[in-house]
């Protein structure tokens, strides 16, 4: 039976367990897919694993039990799997069971305080908890590698043969589920040559343990080499490279409090958590040189090797090396616990370990509140609002290019339009994209650019500047920051007045007369767009220039009706009435901002003036403006 003390503890973790995943579900679903995970979705999970293991696993190379887990875990739940919630839940499943690993560890190495305040920090663990709430296999490799650990130090204490064995299964389920396990294993490897090299036994086991991991990774890696020969293409990475200094003041902070903390708040911060950090090995050294040299080496030597890696490969992120954020979580449980027992008065020794605790679970607390409710931190854009956008403003006459690239955006894009991502590739030619848009020129009525281009990729730009020099802009908006512009060509087909609301007879202005307007709904950006279509009959003697007003009750800001405008000159400058051609159909676009614009019933007008003496043109018909009709907004 197990003592009172053991039982407390045993109910705690069991706490701390449902704690951690009510923490792990909370709003799991409320954000859509980022990249990475559609890419999980479309290429892991939602196809054969042959297919898999046969076109993904040399362009995103992951082992072949991560694509497995995804794919049985769609399997299971059928036509529901791709949903974010059942996507999600395997990894937020599985990543608690750290929660228990890492107590077990925990007071193995420094006692039960130690194992109970790790777990504690476990559950709360920002890092942990948005790799947990993350289609990916990051989450639960960090569980699967925590595990390993704490089965490591048990047969290496006890070299009993069942412990080696249940370690050995346990490394190759961590080595499987993600490569970097192996860094993990470099710094094992080197504490056991270090720590046990006079017991061979002990060396001897660990080296035939590593030989099974190491065979069974290479039977794999020989599939992939095939792969390779076979004319597969070779991962270079996604992230940025090599950064010395980021190692302390990016990845500390990240794998300890996560990515949805103020950078100003980092700065300010991580000198401090360094400092605690090293004193926290320096007590541990002090009591247990064995424990302090284990983490010390788990800590350092695996962001080490990334860093050399980053130096040939652009993988330099954090989340590579997320295997090693329980080893600063032990080291700073064993600080709060252990290093206040230095101090000999129980009420400062009690004061000093209360400050350490509460100031780790404040800033926690601080970077969970921002992931949770900050739109600042949303790790993904609101895919499904914009694919929504599209759906109601495009049709199959269309081309959206997705500037962004991001497989988020295949996910939920089900609009009319064909769509495309440019630049496919930061190598991307940049005739080869020229290419792509004179031809979609010619076989499209308009071009939606649409989502955000990498700034830094070699060819960014090349599609923007293409289309804003041979084409016209005809609408320019966002939604939760993700750019939605739309360029049609400037020679406007007669059949794009069936869709605008048509004057019969046209408005007369003497030198030009309006045939119609399009007036769309108001955009997500907070504007009114309004297409104008004028058929000029002669030239003006001086520049004539174009009012759009928005026409309703008294407003008290100005005094008068008027509650907003656009006042440009015709095709915003790139013709003029002086010289424009007779005869020739041209669409005209205006932008009225709606910001403090109630709700209401509205009247649209338009007219034209001469910008020199001000003075308005007048209608055949007698009136200096045109009203278009009636606008509601909502």
């Amino acid at each position: 039976m197990l003592s009172h003390h053991s039982a407390t503890s045993f109910g705690t973790v069991i706490v701390l367990v449902i704690v951690g995943f009510a923490l792990r579900l909370y709003q799991i679903d409320t954000v859509p897919f980022r990249g990475d995970e559609a890419h999980t979705v479309q290429y892991w999970a939602d196809q054969p694993l042959a297919n898999t293991l046969e076109t993904i696993s040399t362009v995103d190379p992951h082992p072949p039990l991560a694509y497995a887990m995804f794919r049985g875990w769609r399997l299971l739940f059928g036509e529901v799997g791709i949903s974010e919630f059942i996507m999600r839940i395997l990894p937020a499943l599985l990543n608690v069971i750290g929660i228990p690993a890492i107590y077990a560890l925990g007071k193995r190495m420094s006692g039960q305080p130690v194992g109970l305040l790790s777990a504690l920090l476990w559950t709360v663990h920002p890092y942990q908890i948005w790799h947990a709430q993350d289609a990916r296999n990051y989450a639960i490799w960090s569980a699967f590698s925590l595990i390993s650990l704490w089965l490591a130090t048990r047969a290496l204490d006890s070299s009993r043969k069942r412990d080696w064995i249940l370690f050995t299964a346990a490394a190759v389920l961590a080595t499987y589920t993600y490569y970097l396990e192996l860094f993990m294993f470099v710094a094992m490897s080197s504490y056991v040559a270090v720590a046990y090299w006079r017991n061979w036994r002990v060396c001897m086991r660990w080296a035939v343990s590593m030989l099974i991991v190491g065979g069974l990774l290479l039977i794999w890696l020989l599939y992939l080499r095939q792969r390779l020969l076979a004319g597969g293409s070779v991962y270079g990475g996604t992230t940025g490279g090599l950064d010395w200094v980021r190692l302390l003041s990016w990845f500390l902070p990240t794998l300890n409090f996560g990515v949805t903390l103020p950078q100003a708040f980092v700065d300010s911060y991580w000198p401090l958590l360094t400092i605690t950090l090293v004193v926290a090995l320096v007590v541990l050294w002090r009591g247990q040189w064995r424990s302090a040299l284990l983490l010390g080496l788990l800590g350092i030597v695996p962001l080490m090797l990334l860093a050399a890696v980053s130096a040939r490969l652009n993988i330099f992120t954090p989340r590579y090396v997320l295997a090693a954020a329980p080893v600063y979580t032990l080291l700073f449980a064993t600080l709060a616990v252990e290093g206040s027992r230095l101090i000999r008065q129980p009420m400062i020794q009690r004061g000093v370990s209360a400050l350490l605790i509460s100031a780790w679970l404040g800033i926690s607390g601080y970077s969970l509140y921002n992931y949770y409710f900050d739109p600042l931190y949303a790790k993904s854009h609101d895919w499904p609002a914009l694919t929504d956008y599209l759906r109601e403003h495009t049709s199959p006459d269309d081309l959206v290019i997705q500037t962004s690239v991001d497989a988020a955006f295949g996910v939920y894009y089900d609009a009319p339009a064909t769509d495309i991502g440019l630049p496919a590739n930061p190598e991307e030619p940049v005739a080869d994209i020229i290419a792509t848009l004179e031809n979609a020129q010619e076989r499209y009525r308009s071009i939606w650019l649409v989502a955000n281009p990498f700034t830094d990729w070699p060819n960014a730009g090349v599609v923007d500047a293409w289309v804003l020099e041979n084409m016209q802009q005809v609408r320019d908006t966002e939604t939760d920051g993700l750019r939605i512009e739309q360029y049609m060509t400037w020679v406007v087909p007669p059949e794009e007045l069936d869709s605008a609301q048509v004057f019969s007879p046209p408005a007369n202005f003497g030198v030009t007369e309006l045939l119609g307007v399009r007036v769309f709904p108001p955009e997500p950006s907070g504007v009114l767009t309004i297409w104008a279509y004028w058929h000029p009959l002669s030239t003006s003697e001086r520049p004539l220039k174009v009012f759009v007003h928005l026409i309703g009750a008294m407003n008290p800001a100005t005094g008068t009706p008027l509650w907003t405008q656009d006042d440009r000159f015709p095709q915003n400058g790139r013709i003029e009435s002086t010289s424009w051609t007779a005869d020739r159909l041209y669409r005209d676009v205006y932008v009225l901002p709606l910001e403090g614009v109630p709700s209401g019933e509205y009247q649209l007008e338009i007219g034209l003036y001469d910008v020199e003496t001000n003075e308005r043109d007048t209608l055949v018909t007698g009136g200096d403006s045109f009203v278009v009709g009636q606008i509601t907004l909502p």
